[in-house]
């Protein structure tokens, strides 16, 4: 008996309609281009917030694409013992924030849940905190309740 010839076999369509739709959902596209943040978030005096956990969101003030497309928002927290922002999170860990101009939240609570800075600051519609990304790194100041 001869050697048996090796047949080789197109792809079947659900196959290739699997694979290319996967490849598809792993594009890194976005028509935002993000940075990398760093800084500090203390009181306006100087010191340091002494809070339990401080987080810190960026809400983008770029207009969107259009109606589907929209900046999203990136997410942080800072360093309760020295004050620095630790890496922000926008698409994929520590990829930073969108770049341009940005209404900043920050959330700082002690053990108990009580708020260490004003409860304006806690909300993109009240929020004075404007920071734009060509100011990197920031130094970002609030008052003391």
């Amino acid at each position: 008996m001869g050697a048996m010839k090796q047949r080789t076999y197109p792809l079947s369509w659900p196959v290739a309609v699997l694979v290319l739709a996967t490849m598809a959902g792993c594009s890194d596209a976005t028509p935002y281009s993000v940075v990398s943040v760093s800084g500090t978030v203390k009181y306006d005096d100087g010191s340091l917030i002494p809070a339990q956990q401080i987080m810190l969101t960026f809400d983008p003030m770029a207009a969107p694409v259009d109606s589907k497309t929209h900046p999203r928002t990136g997410t942080g927290y800072v360093n309760t013992a020295s004050g620095t922002i630790e890496p922000v999170t926008t698409y994929k860990y520590g990829d930073g924030v969108t770049t341009g101009k940005h209404k900043v939240l920050v959330i700082a609570t002690d053990a108990g849940g009580k708020l260490l800075v004003p409860k304006e600051y806690t909300s993109a519609h009240t929020t004075p905190l404007v920071v734009d990304t060509s100011e990197i790194p920031l130094d970002i100041k609030v008052p003391k309740p």
